[in-house]
């Protein structure tokens, strides 16, 4: 009312060429209606204005489509919740205001479902997201009343917790997020469970932009994830570091195999019996240009994460066959030398990985009875 009044003046005063206002009208049901109004003032000789004429023409469709739109553009249409777009709103607003008043702060806890993957790849993609949709009820129930929860993307989850300063005060509410996720929940008639890693960052480290508090609390995450999952870690600068440098290490090992920077180190595998050496086990190893010699601990959970451990893990069969028909030439006897090659989970879910073990043997004139392949408890488990 105050805005259509206003219009009318300033257009009574001359202020204005017309009326041109947008407004509610209520409708003898008791719901409320947009309409454009449009009006022009007929005025005398001496500008004053003798009425005021003009049309009202019903707009409640359009309004209604750019409400939708605007809604759309800000809530997440699986789980209802705010989307990333929003979130970082509501980021951006928390930091202006903690530089506007000292003694506001808030913490980011950044969430991804543990294992979220498997439920996709076992129950399919409508029972995914009837686990997220439950997921974001019960993070939904753990709330205060000024908190912000938002899904970020896929199985992200993100929430916003103002006026909290303390690890003590995340500690309480992240127990309550995992108590809240313990009881199992029923997925397209199949009884699931699900935990989360989480990652906080605080604002008192003076971020300033909701990038990079973003960034810190899902890097926080992952650290949670490398630990275990069903746990959370709180970001610390030490964290950025390991994160460079692990980026680092991707984009040198991607250049480490044409570079023939990677070594098989052959640690021998002697016989009790016999006292002599039967066979040995393919060890690799990284001489990198600049580190020196870096232990498969550093480079490894990399390969296995970014997919290098494929091309990795076939230049190891292939070299390691080679290498030990060598020896079977030069070293003739009745009880051939043997190799053993460590395969991760990732290579074991290659579909061609009996190919490349032949292949391998193929090029090498090695008897398969010469090669041995070993694979860790965890990588049964997997």
């Amino acid at each position: 009312r105050e805005l259509l009044q206003a219009a009318i003046e300033a257009h009574l005063e001359g202020r204005s060429p017309m009326v041109d206002c947008e407004h509610r009208l209520k409708h003898k049901d008791g719901s409320y209606v947009w309409v454009a109004c449009r009006g022009l003032a007929f005025r005398s000789e001496d500008g004053t204005p003798l009425r005021l004429t003009g049309t009202l023409v019903d707009v409640n469709d359009r309004k209604m489509s750019e409400d939708q739109i605007r809604h759309d553009a800000a809530i997440d249409g699986l789980t209802g919740l705010a989307n990333r777009f929003l979130f970082l709103e509501r980021l951006q607003d928390a930091i202006l205001r903690s530089r506007l008043d000292p003694s506001y702060a808030f913490a980011l806890l950044f969430l991804d479902v543990d294992r979220f993957q498997f439920v996709n790849d076992s129950l399919g993609h409508v029972a995914g997201d009837e686990l997220l949709v439950a997921v974001a009820k019960r993070l939904k129930g753990c709330l205060r009343p000024n908190d912000i929860l938002a899904r970020l993307g896929g199985d992200e989850f993100g929430i916003l917790l103002e006026n909290i300063r303390t690890e003590r005060e995340t500690d309480g509410f992240t127990s309550r997020i995992h108590h809240e996720l313990e009881a199992a929940f029923s997925v397209c008639g199949h009884e699931v469970y699900a935990t989360c890693s989480i990652g906080i960052a605080f604002s008192t480290r003076g971020y300033d932009t909701p990038e990079q508090l973003l960034r810190d609390a899902d890097t926080a995450m992952y650290k949670a994830k490398s630990r275990g999952r069903a746990r959370h870690e709180i970001f610390d600068a030490s964290m950025h570091d390991r994160a460079v440098q692990v980026l680092q290490t991707e984009n040198d090992l991607r250049k480490a195999l044409e570079r023939r920077e990677l070594r098989i180190h052959y640690q021998p595998i002697v016989s009790m019996a016999t006292g002599k050496i039967a066979g040995f086990e393919a060890l690799l190893r990284w001489q990198h240009p600049k580190r020196g010699l870096i232990l498969p601990e550093e480079f490894i959970p990399v390969a296995e994460e970014t997919g290098l451990i494929v091309p990795i893990a076939k230049w190891v069969l292939a070299e390691s066959c080679r290498q030990t028909s060598a020896w079977q030439s030069s070293f003739p006897s009745a009880s051939p030398i043997t190799v053993s090659v460590n395969l991760s989970s990732r290579n074991l879910a290659q579909p061609d990985l009996i190919e490349q073990v032949n292949r391998a043997l193929f090029q090498a004139g090695l008897q398969g009875g010469s090669l041995g392949i070993e694979i860790t408890e965890g990588t049964i488990v997997e």
